[in-house]
């Protein structure tokens, strides 16, 4: 009898010893040990967001190369150096990038290798970089007054936080679908401008302020084809934190942001924070950029159920496109679904955002 109850212990123990060494290298699982002669590679991945898969290319010794998405443990390799180079990834145009890192393998042990993403910046440019398609695409501005303080917002990430931020919302409200930006080298393709009219000068044009901008825009050459412009102003206006061309009604191809607007309102809008990382919930100033994105779009068309005052809705101010009398309590793409937004169509003569050229369909 007590044969018998230790083969069946040391049978059970078997059994769970083999479940062990099959078990991955997630959930908590041991990966499994390294066999004669070979080692282990532990493939960490940080700084992307949860929804992202990386992309990251391992090789090594006698032609040894796969590709890993995730974290997990490579088993059973040959002793020797292997390099991880990660491919630059991109979350709805937004850029991601890490370094390339070498491990050295040794037989019996686990040697522990990383790819630390983190957003794509590209160096700072003031011209137009080669277009990577010729699809309609918004592409991002940082513009300053001639004597506007040059803040860098284009190079330390804030504008790409905002743009990230704002689009991984927007996709979430429209099964997955998500503005084209402008993108070059694996990243968001932001360009620099300064032009010749001071601050005050703009500021003086009061409520032609984005008329003024992209006239001068358009003089030093920002004026492509089925490219839309959004501005990120580092200075004043009059009355208001953003406006933008409302085709066909107002026709343009500038949105913008005015970052120091409204300077003597109760909350100037420059009390108002961007996104504190790519994948933060939206505030203001993210919202209002992706409002006046829609705006170049067309939207909110007249023909459209409660279309009120000039391209928006007046029956929810938790609509992204609302305007009224109530506080913007932005929360909801097209809360009835009959307005601008639908998935599947909306009646005809009412412009559809999942129809626009500028749109990525899922």
């Amino acid at each position: 009898m007590t044969s018998r109850t230790a083969l069946s212990l040391a049978a059970r123990l078997a059994v769970a010893t083999s479940l062990i060494a099959c078990g991955g290298g997630d959930g908590g699982t041991a990966p499994p040990p390294a066999g004669a002669g070979t080692g282990l590679l532990t493939v960490a991945v940080s700084g992307l967001p949860t929804d992202v898969p990386a992309s990251i290319l391992v090789s090594g010794p006698a032609g040894y190369a796969v590709t890993v998405t995730t974290g997990q443990t490579l088993a059973a390799l040959t002793p020797g150096s292997y390099t991880l180079t990660p491919a630059n990834v991109a979350d709805r145009s937004v850029g991601y990038a890490a370094p390339s890192a070498t491990v050295t393998v040794t037989a019996g042990a686990t040697v522990a290798g990383s790819a630390a993403y983190a957003l794509k910046i590209l160096p700072r440019s003031t011209t137009n970089r080669a277009d990577v398609t010729a699809l309609s695409r918004v592409k991002v501005l940082y513009v300053l007054p001639s004597d506007g303080t040059d803040r860098n917002l284009d190079s330390d990430g804030t504008l790409h936080r905002t743009v990230s931020s704002g689009q991984r919302w927007l996709a979430s409200q429209t099964g997955n679908r998500s503005i084209r930006y402008d993108v070059a080298d694996g990243g968001l393709d932001i360009a620099f401008v300064r032009l010749s009219r001071t601050d005050a000068a703009y500021y003086s044009y009061n409520g032609a302020i984005r008329d003024s901008l992209e006239k001068d825009l358009k003089a030093v050459g920002w004026n492509q084809a089925n490219v839309l412009l959004l501005v990120y102003y580092d200075g004043r206006h009059v009355d208001r934190c953003a406006s933008a061309a409302w085709p066909p009604a107002l026709v343009g191809n500038v949105g913008a942001v005015y970052l120091k607007g409204a300077p003597n309102a109760s909350i100037p809008c420059a009390n108002n924070a961007f996104a504190a990382s790519p994948t933060a919930a939206p505030g203001y100033l993210d919202f209002v950029a992706v409002h006046e994105l829609f705006h170049l779009l067309g939207l909110v068309s007249t023909g459209a159920p409660n279309h009120a005052l000039s391209g928006h809705v007046g029956n929810d101010p938790t609509d992204l496109m609302y305007a009224g009398t109530q506080a913007w309590r932005p929360a909801t793409v097209d809360v009835t679904k009959a307005n601008y937004y639908n998935a599947t169509s909306l009646p005809a003569g009412v412009t559809n955002f999942k129809d626009s050229p500028y749109v990525v369909t899922p």
